[in-house]
């Protein structure tokens, strides 16, 4: 029997396998699969990186491709019974405004535990939907490769 009762969970995902322990704690929250909400927040393709600078992407088709790449993760996973969300955007506001949006129970989010110099480089999403989100927030910490 589970002590807590979350009617909504969101787990955001980046589609790597780390998030697999997150989706399963949230599997084990609630009654029902189709409480839980996978959300990935992509960037505008409008943003300039290393790998966009000289290539200039349909923002159409990059949807497209996540959609399809978000469709694969969940069917490798058997995750087909649960809600997913692709936003745009800065991924920790989405996260929240999100949240907001559904009047969500809890969030449910694996973190990389970067420190030092990786963290601020990086930043830390997780930090961030910490400090802003309307309802408790789970932070499942995850191992560093190095």
């Amino acid at each position: 029997m589970n002590l807590l009762s979350f009617n909504s969970v969101i787990v955001p995902i980046d589609f790597s396998e780390a998030c697999v322990g997150a989706v399963e704690t949230a599997l084990a929250q609630v009654d029902s699969p189709e409480q839980v909400t996978l959300v990935h927040v992509k960037y505008p393709t409008t943003y300039i990186t290393c790998g966009t600078a000289y290539v200039q992407l349909d923002e159409a088709e990059h949807k497209k491709q996540i959609e399809d790449h978000f469709q694969q993760f969940m069917q490798k996973h058997q995750w087909e019974a649960l809600n997913w969300k692709l936003l745009t955007g800065k991924p920790g506001e989405e996260i929240v405004t999100y949240a907001k949006e559904i009047n969500a129970s809890v969030i449910i989010i694996p973190s990389h535990g970067y420190h030092g110099i990786k963290r601020l480089m990086l930043g830390s999403v997780a930090e961030r939907v910490v400090r802003l989100a309307p309802c408790p927030v789970l932070v499942l910490r995850r191992e560093e490769d190095d």
